[in-house]
C-alpha cells in the first residue's frame, strides 16, 4: 500500500479518467468537419516531385474551395493532357469524395476511422464506371499534412482487389510574393548656371 493513500486515489482517479476520455475519442472515431476545414486551407497552388521529394517527376495540384465552402475541389495536374479532378464534401457530417480520373471511372472515398488530426485517409467507398472486382481504379489515398505549406499526397491503385502500385507526391504551397516596390523615376533637376 502508498505511504499517503490521500494523493494515491486522486492520481488513480486522474489517470483512469485520462484514459477513459481518450478511449471515448477513439471510439467517436476522427473529426470529419475539422479534416474538412483542413482540406479548405489548401485552397492554391501547389507544386513538387512524384515518387521522390528532390528527383522525381514534377507534378502540380490546385485546390479550390467552391459552392459557398460546401466542396473543396483538387486539380491533379491543371490543364495538362491528363487532368484529373477530386471532390471533397460533406455528406450528413460526414467526409466524402469522388475522384473524376482520367481513365473514365468515378470511385468514391470515405474518410477512414483511423485518420488523425495529420493524417487523413481515404477509403474506398463504391463509385461508378467500373467493376472494383475486376477493372483497374484507384482504390485508396491518403493526404498527410507535413505543414501549413508542405503536404504528401499518395493514391494507390487497384486492378480488382489487388493493389498493383501507388503514386507518392510531395507538395509545397507556392506563395505569391509581393512585387518589389518600384522606385519612382525622377528627372535630373538641372541646376541653372549664374544669372548674365
Amino acid at each position: 500500500m502508498p505511504k499517503n493513500p490521500r494523493t494515491f486515489l486522486p492520481a488513480v482517479l486522474a489517470t483512469t479518467l485520462g484514459l477513459f476520455t481518450a478511449a471515448v475519442a477513439q471510439a467517436e472515431g476522427p473529426d470529419h468537419a475539422a479534416t474538412y476545414e483542413r482540406l479548405k486551407t489548401l485552397a492554391g497552388t501547389w507544386t513538387g516531385k512524384m515518387e521522390d521529394p528532390l528527383e522525381g517527376p514534377p507534378v502540380t495540384v490546385r485546390y479550390e474551395v467552391v459552392s459557398n465552402g460546401k466542396a473543396v475541389i483538387e486539380y491533379q495536374n491543371p490543364g495538362q493532357t491528363f487532368e484529373m479532378v477530386t471532390v471533397y464534401y460533406l455528406a450528413n457530417g460526414k467526409l466524402q469524395a469522388t475522384h473524376y480520373c482520367g481513365a473514365g471511372n468515378q470511385p468514391t472515398y470515405r474518410l477512414g476511422e483511423k485518420s488523425t488530426a495529420d493524417l487523413a485517409l481515404l477509403e474506398f467507398d463504391g463509385g461508378t464506371g467500373f467493376d472494383a472486382d475486376k477493372d483497374g481504379h484507384v482504390h485508396k489515398g491518403d493526404i498527410r499534412f507535413i505543414s501549413a505549406n508542405r503536404i504528401e499526397h499518395q493514391w494507390f491503385h487497384y486492378v480488382g482487389p489487388k493493389e498493383m502500385g501507388s503514386t507518392h507526391w510531395f507538395l509545397e504551397r507556392q506563395i505569391k510574393t509581393p512585387l518589389e516596390p518600384v522606385e519612382p523615376v525622377t528627372a535630373p533637376v538641372q541646376s541653372e548656371g549664374p544669372a548674365a
